[in-house]
């Protein structure tokens, strides 16, 4: 017959598992719960949080932790669970935390997207700003971009034009002079493209738009000045921070600028 002693720990290791279950079985509720609920910061950063909260104690109730025994193992296996509940939420956070969108930028956000533009020193190419007819929210978007590069010391048009491309296509795009001819464009394929030389202006001007969550494309045209940029602000792509044409791009570069030192001097942040 079980004594007494026994018989509580029994009873203690039930209602401990019992806790755990029920812990657990809240944040697995929570999580299904977040993928219907609007994805807002407000509302998944207190989710996230409670879930957290909720995991540690489930592992805090694991006779893993509990009986562990000295006090170091006991604080050490609650410190790997307390690593692992942070962990595994952060993924699923990262899953389901809702990709950047175009807004009117913070203070912040507004240093962070300056911070490359003023690190180039005297910068030898204009900046114009376009956007479609008649689109609006992307044409004021593209005007809220203007005084950025102005504060930045950069030389930007105090206007924004409105343009019809040829090949309209969504997102940023970083508009360079390209080096087919102008009566050749016509004739070119539908999946042929031209080459724009790079330049560190360019590689300012992107990492700008990356500093702030966005990942602009490039277009060429031989009608573009060769010493002006032009970045033209399409409608918003349904995830702003996905890869690009451009971002193959210098991922590429990246990826044999140790074998060509010829690349470095163009990647080369100044």
């Amino acid at each position: 017959m079980p004594s007494s002693a026994e018989v509580r720990k029994r009873d203690a290791d039930a209602r401990a598992k019992r806790r755990a279950n029920a812990t657990a079985s809240l944040a697995l509720v929570l999580s299904i719960a977040l993928t219907f609920a609007p994805k807002t910061p407000a509302i998944l950063w207190p989710a996230l949080l409670a879930m957290v909260c909720l995991l540690i104690y489930a592992a805090f109730q694991s006779p893993w932790i509990r009986e562990a025994n000295p006090q170091f193992t006991k604080f050490a296996r609650a410190s790997i669970g307390v690593v692992c509940a942070i962990g595994l939420v952060s993924v699923y956070g990262v899953i389901v935390w809702p990709p950047p969108h175009r807004h009117t930028l913070s203070k912040d956000e507004r240093a962070k997207f300056e911070d490359p533009l003023m690190n180039l020193k005297h910068p030898k190419m204009a900046i114009h700003l376009y956007c479609a007819p008649a689109d609006e929210a992307d044409c004021e978007y593209a005007g809220e971009l203007i005084p950025l590069f102005g504060e930045a010391g950069w030389d930007v048009a105090n206007i924004v034009e409105r343009v019809t491309l040829s090949r309209p296509k969504a997102g940023i795009l970083i508009g360079t002079h390209g080096t087919v001819k102008p009566e050749d464009e016509p004739r070119m394929k539908w999946n042929e493209g031209e080459w724009s030389r790079l330049t560190p202006e360019r590689t300012a001007v992107r990492q700008a738009f990356l500093n702030i969550g966005i990942e602009p494309d490039s277009i060429g045209g031989a009608i573009i000045p060769e010493n002006q940029i032009n970045i033209f602000i399409g409608n918003e792509r349904e995830n702003e921070s996905a890869p690009t044409g451009m971002t193959r791009e210098y991922e590429y570069l990246e990826r044999n600028r140790r074998e060509h030192p010829e690349i470095n001097k163009i990647l080369a942040q100044p």
